[in-house]
């Protein structure tokens, strides 16, 4: 598994359904037999690697729509993204 750092360029894995639930964003991966649920901040990061996307501009784009400390925000984002790639969630580039 390759180390995600700042410079890394992510973006969603394929054979993920998702579905709006309340304020959580549901996804089922039927080959994996997995389902995740996100909250709404993971459920944004989600939607911007729509198109694969550099981490650091995650990070930017985030700390620009909300009041983070930007060292938090870059340790969240990197802590969550492990964790989708841990999953098979996200394809590292």
């Amino acid at each position: 598994m390759s180390e995600i750092d700042l410079y890394t360029i992510v973006g969603r894995a394929p054979g993920f359904t998702t579905a709006a639930v309340h304020e959580e964003l549901m996804m089922l991966n039927v080959e994996q037999g997995a389902y995740f649920s996100l909250d709404p901040i993971a459920s944004e990061i989600w939607n911007m690697l729509e198109q694969p996307a550099r981490v650091g501009d995650l990070v930017d784009r985030l700390q620009g729509r909300y009041a983070v400390d930007p060292a938090q925000c870059r340790a969240d984002v990197l802590a969550f993204l492990a964790e989708l790639q841990q999953n098979g969630m996200i394809l590292v580039k």
